[in-house]
């Protein structure tokens, strides 16, 4: 059973205790286009203090085109360190192809996602096809909006099942949060497939190790000093107690109709409890939002 978890209301209760932090951006920065309240004062806060950040997200994006959104949506340069995404991770696996999932692999390429996501992964050479039946691997990459069903895909599962195609996810995430309902992600898609025989590959969250690179980016020696902040108990929170770091929970995202609260209330602590223990997981403390 996971201990109650203490409440903050907000960074300033609690940034001393670090000199560094892993930020989750959607549900935590961002929701769609545009900054959740309060999150460009909480970045100015950090940055005046000598705080280091890195964002960490299961975006199928590459991270120079994450960077570009921060900057449309107004994050400063200076606020952050550097941007980690999945959709980097792979682009790079698919680039290098060193991961003895590639030893055999085709470069025929079934995309499975918004046509804008290809964008990515469109100068390495890769061929997309309309049929799976002249694929080598599918490359998942997103759904195709809020209406989005996992029956709709088990047919054409069947059918790629029946060839044998590998599946390469990029982006893990299960569910995705938009006008604060959360929504089916590219990663229950995958989960799906796999659950159904299919081979997946996929990188990111809640992976230790891309926790471990970003703490590598940072100027700390001590882990301790470098606190993870995320709306997601199953990547961010998981991922952080994974890696051996400490946990900043935010309620108000992913998980917020869970806790019955709205982004920037503070939840119930036994609903907490209960959703920790449910997750199995814990953090080091609660907070409201991404605020200072």
């Amino acid at each position: 059973m996971t201990n109650e978890v203490p409440y903050v209301a907000g960074l300033r209760n609690i940034a001393s205790m670090y000199d560094a932090f892993i930020v989750d951006l959607w549900g935590v920065i961002y929701e769609e286009q545009r900054l959740c309240v309060g999150v460009f004062n909480a970045l100015s806060q950090l940055s005046d203090a000598g705080k280091q950040v890195i964002f960490l997200s299961n975006t199928a994006t590459r991270s120079a085109q994450t960077a570009k959104k921060l900057e449309r949506m107004g994050v400063k340069r200076y606020q952050y360190r550097g941007i980690l995404t999945s959709g980097e991770i792979i682009y790079h696996e698919l680039k290098n192809r060193t991961d003895p999932f590639f030893n055999n692999l085709g470069r025929r390429c079934f995309h499975l996602g918004p046509e804008k996501y290809w964008q990515s992964f469109s100068d390495l050479g890769y061929v997309v096809v309309q049929n799976i039946d002249e694929a080598d691997f599918i490359l998942l990459t997103g759904t195709f909006g809020t209406q989005d069903t996992l029956s709709k895909y088990e047919p054409f599962f069947k059918a790629c099942l029946s060839r044998r195609l590998p599946m390469i996810c990029a982006c893990p995430d299960s569910f995705i949060l938009k006008d604060g309902v959360p929504h089916l992600a590219a990663g229950a898609i995958a989960a799906q497939y796999q659950g159904m025989g299919g081979t997946v590959f996929w990188h990111g969250k809640p992976e230790a190790a891309v926790f471990e690179y970003c703490v590598s980016g940072f100027d700390v020696s001590d882990k301790s000093r470098v606190a993870v902040v995320g709306d997601s108990l199953t990547a961010d929170v998981r991922g952080a107690n994974a890696a051996g770091l400490d946990a900043l929970f935010v309620a108000g995202g992913i998980h917020a109709k869970d806790l019955g609260v709205s982004r920037g209330q503070q939840p119930d602590a036994e609903r907490v409890k209960a959703l920790f223990d449910r997750h199995n997981c814990t953090a080091r403390a609660v907070l409201p939002a991404f605020v200072w």
